[in-house]
């Protein structure tokens, strides 16, 4: 479909009211307290909105849709997870109910009151770390979106990057959480309806049985059982459960809507609430992928060798093919045409390294004439499941409903990006530099400071989105670089709050092991899979944190604070 005039005009109309909205609220921020948690006025139901706008971004359609698009019906499981981790956090008040009865603004900020400066420090840059890098790919991917379903020329891809980050940073830099609270209401409604829009048009147009068709034919048996088909099986799934336990808990953007809320009853019923709208963040957008799969199966011919070719030579030549053409073709559009060449270049591979296993050693330059094909098919495949969601959105939906869908996709986007400039600058500026400046900062002068910290942020992210090529799925690069500092955060917060004789040693040594493991899959150097990498992060976290604190305890420990105390009487919760 052609995106005509009347989609720009939904479109920007949408962009200008939000913006307008975000600015209107400036003049009412006069403290830090009302730039970072809002005044802690927020309700349900505005919280839920926002919560679940910051949460959901085109980032966050494009990897769900990429992972469906490779992993079938397997990648529900995460969604399972989500609304069960989300439902325990909300009904328990795990972690985040006392830390909003602490009514500290930022996750560190805890960590000073329970450990040491110098462990607030430490913890807030490595969440100013880790929450860079995850939000530095955001602009590139999400614009390749953008420019496939509005046909703006691959070459002003930095433009629509610097387009979509400057209308974030204008409205969240002047109004911070009350700009977010306002405009996110809005953003929710947008989102929804694009949300619906895409959906039915899967449904309506492709349908469940090709969807179910697709998965079992194009990834050979595999996408129906997540214990075996992910790569990783049980593993993965243990991890994500970690994981997610921490996003819904310790995650600077979720945990200031928590922050943010009018009481304790209010934030855990805001974590009830949006654990149905969390299942429908997963799986609705891995549905649209293995929809994408469908659609473009569907319209793809098969491929063949060539008279008297064998297996072999099949896999050189195509193998070659694509290294010449693959490119152009993706940017094209093509998927239809590059899908089943993928597909054929993968199975030969693997076909020729199960027929080599039996028969003994091999060298190594036979070992690397299949392995080499096999690597390159799967980093293929990831780049189609990547844009096979746009372009098919925009073969799919009409004129008119178009715009409402760019208008929901530009809304999420724009939320996500205003939710995280906040909450990250406010981790850099109030963890960090503020507490290295070794003097309390004026009101007007933590206004300042957060402020050039979201500004430098985006030309941070600007960059990063330029430079690093992400190995393997979007998905899995986002939660390691989230591991990479989630797990020796909740690790000793909840040592903190429920284990008597953690220590400043201990939460430190947390936070270099964990991290360690994480950057283990970051770096492709040290070749380690993304669930071994994110459970050994948990793993050494926590062998830090008790080894640390029963080596070298604190005199004081908890008796600075008295939370250890206040936490046991009052259970997981600690219910006013």
């Amino acid at each position: 479909m052609h995106f005509g005039a009347l989609d720009w005009a939904i479109t920007v109309l949408s962009l200008l009211v939000t913006v307008g909205l975000g600015l209107r609220t400036r003049r009412l921020v006069g403290r830090i307290e009302d730039y970072l948690v809002a005044n802690r006025g927020m309700g349900v139901y505005v919280g839920t909105a926002s919560l679940v706008s910051t949460e959901i971004g085109i980032i966050t359609y494009m990897y769900q849709a990429q992972f469906g698009f490779l992993a079938g019906f397997s990648a529900f499981v995460v969604g399972l997870i989500t609304i069960a981790v989300c439902f325990f956090v909300g009904k328990t008040g795990f972690v985040m109910t006392r830390l909003r009865e602490m009514e500290v603004m930022t996750v560190p900020e805890y960590l000073e009151r329970r450990y040491s400066r110098s462990v607030r420090v430490l913890a807030g840059s490595m969440m100013a770390l880790g929450g860079s890098l995850n939000l530095g790919i955001f602009p590139l991917i999400e614009a390749r979106f953008l420019t496939i379903t509005t046909g703006i020329p691959p070459r002003y891809v930095t433009w629509t990057m610097a387009v979509l980050l400057l209308t974030a940073l204008l409205y969240t830099a002047l109004g911070g959480m009350l700009s977010l609270m306002v405009t996110n209401y809005l953003q929710y409604v947008l989102l929804a309806a694009g949300t619906v829009v895409i959906t039915s048009a899967c449904l309506y147009r492709i349908g469940w049985t090709a969807m179910t068709r697709a998965v079992a034919t194009s990834l050979h048996g595999r996408g129906f059982d997540p214990f075996a088909d992910l790569g990783v099986g049980p593993a993965f799934i243990l991890w994500q459960v970690l994981l997610w336990t921490a996003l819904m808990t310790v995650w600077q953007s979720v945990a200031m809507r928590s922050f943010s809320a009018r009481d304790t009853a209010t934030g855990r019923k805001l974590f009830m609430l949006t654990s149905g709208l969390f299942l429908g963040r997963a799986v609705l957008p891995m549905a649209w992928g293995i929809a994408a799969l469908a659609f473009f199966t569907a319209r793809a011919s098969p491929v063949a060798p060539l008279p008297g070719e064998t297996p072999r030579a099949e896999m050189a030549r195509m193998d070659e093919s694509l290294a010449r053409g693959f490119t152009r073709q993706l940017e094209e559009g093509r998927v239809a045409s590059l899908l089943p060449q993928v597909e054929r270049l993968d199975v030969l591979a693997q076909g020729e390294l199960r027929a080599r296993r039996p028969a003994g050693p091999v060298s190594a330059e036979q070992a690397a004439a299949a392995e080499g094909p096999a690597r390159r098919a799967q980093s293929m495949r990831e780049e189609l499941g990547m844009v096979a969601m746009p372009w098919m959105v925009a073969a799919l939906i009409p004129t008119g409903w178009l715009g409402l869908v760019m208008a929901g996709m530009l809304a999420a986007s724009v939320s996500t990006y205003a939710g995280y400039f906040l909450g990250w600058s406010a981790v850099i500026s109030q963890d960090v530099v503020s507490p290295l400046l070794g003097r309390e900062l004026s009101t007007a002068g933590k206004l300042r400071l957060t402020r050039a910290t979201i500004v430098a942020l985006t030309a941070f992210i600007m960059v990063w989105s330029l430079v690093y090529h992400v190995p393997g799925p979007a998905f899995f690069y986002l939660q390691v670089t989230a591991n990479l500092f989630m797990a020796p955060t909740l690790v000793t917060i909840a040592a903190g709050l429920y284990w008597r004789r953690s220590s400043s040693t201990g939460a430190g040594l947390a936070y270099v092991l964990g991290a360690a493991a994480s950057l283990g899959y970051l770096v492709p150097a040290f070749g380690l899979d993304v669930a071994t990498a994110g459970n050994l992060s948990w793993g050494l976290a926590l062998l830090g944190l008790v080894a640390g604190s029963l080596v070298r305890p604190d005199r004081q420990g908890h008796e600075r604070s008295g939370i250890h105390s206040r936490a046991a009487r009052g259970g997981l919760g600690a219910r006013r």
